[in-house]
């Protein structure tokens, strides 16, 4: 088995454990981490990264929460999301009614790290779907940290999707998965968006930073 072929098989394993873990940490929770992890695969630290950078930007997990932590915390708990009202409630349940077992988190395998680290991810990223109401799926993370963008880049491009009430297929625009008709009102939407977040760049200057972004 080649290089890829053991990282795919190790995040295969890891997709498992997650889905073993529904009685634990809820349905919702279980299908969100499952997509993050057959989406991001071995890149999975860096997608969360940006996750837990913009919860912490808009506020929804504090400067020194990690999703490490929350998702280990998540596995501890016998309580899931659908016993809140809230995402937020169950976040603070975990951070205030959960101690974390110091023994077991420090000496986790790494398929324990990368099912705590999904789990975790996705309670970030569902709480920040809650926050700004409106849908992120799990491939925009993934997108948007391969295409290392800035703060204002991924807030700007989630606000542009919203405001247009426009499904977020940053993802499929970028990947060349759209049609025509549906590529073309995207790639208008984020000219509009670099407009105003680069005013002093051209149209073309623009476009062939989008274009150099569906080549990256």
């Amino acid at each position: 088995m080649g290089l890829w072929g053991a990282v795919c098989s190790f995040v295969s394993s890891c997709v498992s454990a997650v889905s073993s873990a529904v009685e634990v940490v809820g349905k919702a929770l279980v299908t969100g981490a499952t997509k993050l992890l057959e989406l991001a695969g071995d890149k999975l630290d860096e997608v969360t990264k940006v996750i837990e950078m913009i919860g912490k930007l808009i506020d929804v997990i504090s400067a020194d929460d990690n999703v490490d932590d929350l998702g280990a915390r998540a596995l501890q708990s016998d309580k899931k999301p659908e016993d809140f009202d809230s995402i937020t409630e169950y976040i603070e349940h975990l951070k205030n009614d959960i101690e974390l077992d110091k023994e077991a988190f420090e000496k986790a395998d790494k398929k324990e790290q990368m099912v705590r680290k999904a789990v975790g991810g996705t309670i970030v990223a569902k709480s920040i779907e809650s926050k700004l109401d409106t849908s992120v799926p799990m491939d925009f993370w993934v997108e948007v940290s391969k295409q290392k963008m800035q703060e204002s880049e991924i807030m700007a491009t989630i606000d542009t999707f919203k405001e247009n009430k426009t499904d977020n297929n940053f993802s499929d625009y970028m990947n060349g998965k759209l049609d025509f008709k549906d590529e073309q009102k995207t790639g208008d939407l984020l000219v509009d968006m670099y407009q105003k977040l680069e005013p002093d760049m051209s149209i073309e200057e623009i476009e062939d930073k989008i274009m150099r972004m569906e080549a990256n």
